[in-house]
């Protein structure tokens, strides 16, 4: 029997990606590039995107595929034949990943979550994790800060000479983009036992101790003051990143916003606890979401890429974040119907 809280969780998870992988999908090499004006509303949804977007679903996302985990495992007589059919679908996710970085999006996911998970196997009878999550999840982001230092990249916007070049060299037919994405996703491959590999287990862990200790359950399990807590520091740390974004520090403090996601991902699962609880049907609606959540990760891609750059290639150019919040709202709702 599936569990609906996770599901919806799961679902929330998923529909939640696409918020910032949409500018990655336009402009995979450089992200979203600011206009040379920005009225209050570009400033706003920055800052929104900042706090309560910017890894966040990724980092709940891999919670929730860390509960999923020891689930499977529990779900049938733990054995090799049990660990067998959970590592061969992990195998599967990941020749799927394999295939969706190189095809259409280097932003893949599916490679890591899959690489991450067999190794998260190991620690499927753990009895004492967290320090493991504590080396895991920080080590990384310690690695990706001195890395930024060393090779730190002035910020440009659409009026710089760096923008013209980037215009210049975006792709214009799929031959151009296959190539792009080989080379993308060879680097994202490389980057991955370096860094994102590790990040990603550490959520997972972290994932199978919450679900061990009820997180997964629906019912309560936290004081309100311990979740308030929680998200006023998600809150002041991405406002410390966002307000110097700009700036080398910024560049330094943006890979500090790996941590400060984690907070507000247990805030999420505390909403969607409340959803479950409060709104069922709603409930229901992300848990649907949840089931399907491969094949909606890859119709994600499969829109994102015909529409910047084959049916509207313009708007890799003009969209400004009105109008990819917009879009985002527009592709949550299909993706919901």
């Amino acid at each position: 029997m599936r569990n609906q809280y996770l599901d919806s969780l799961r679902g929330f998870a998923l529909l939640g990606l696409s918020l910032t992988n949409l500018f990655f999908m336009a402009n995979f090499a450089y992200g979203y590039v600011s206009p040379v004006t920005r009225d209050g509303v570009e400033s706003a949804l920055s800052l929104l995107t900042t706090v309560f977007a910017d890894g966040r679903f990724r980092t709940l996302f891999c919670l929730v595929f860390g509960a999923a985990l020891v689930i499977q495992y529990k779900a049938h007589n733990k054995g090799v034949d049990n660990l067998f059919v959970i590592k061969s679908r992990l195998c599967v996710l990941g020749i799927f990943g394999v295939l969706h970085g190189y095809l259409l999006w280097p932003g893949d996911i599916l490679l890591n979550y899959a690489l991450s998970g067999l190794l998260a196997l190991m620690w499927l009878d753990a009895k004492h994790r967290l320090l493991s999550v504590a080396l895991l999840t920080v080590l990384p982001v310690i690695l990706l800060v001195i890395l930024s230092i060393l090779v730190s990249e002035p910020g440009f916007d659409r009026s710089s000479a760096e923008y013209a070049t980037l215009l210049s060299s975006l792709p214009v037919s799929y031959a151009e983009l296959l190539s792009e994405n080989i080379s993308h996703f060879n680097m994202m491959i490389i980057l991955i036992p370096l860094a994102t590999l590790w990040n990603t287990l550490g959520l997972m862990l972290l994932g199978m101790e919450l679900y061990e200790r009820g997180w997964f359950s629906g019912q309560a399990f936290v004081s309100a003051k311990m979740m308030w807590a929680w998200w006023w520091g998600s809150v002041l740390a991405s406002l410390l990143i966002w307000s110097n974004n700009e700036t080398i520090l910024g560049q330094m403090l943006e890979t500090l916003n790996w941590l400060a996601a984690i907070p507000m991902a247990l805030c999420y699962l505390v909403l969607l606890q409340a959803i479950h609880q409060l709104w069922p049907k709603l409930s229901q609606v992300l848990a649907i979401v949840g089931r399907y959540s491969l094949s909606l990760y890859l119709l994600q891609s499969v829109v994102g890429i015909l529409v910047f750059h084959f049916l509207f290639p313009a708007t890799r150019v003009s969209f400004t974040r009105v109008e990819y919040f917009g879009f985002f709202l527009a592709l949550t709702l299909v993706q919901v119907i």
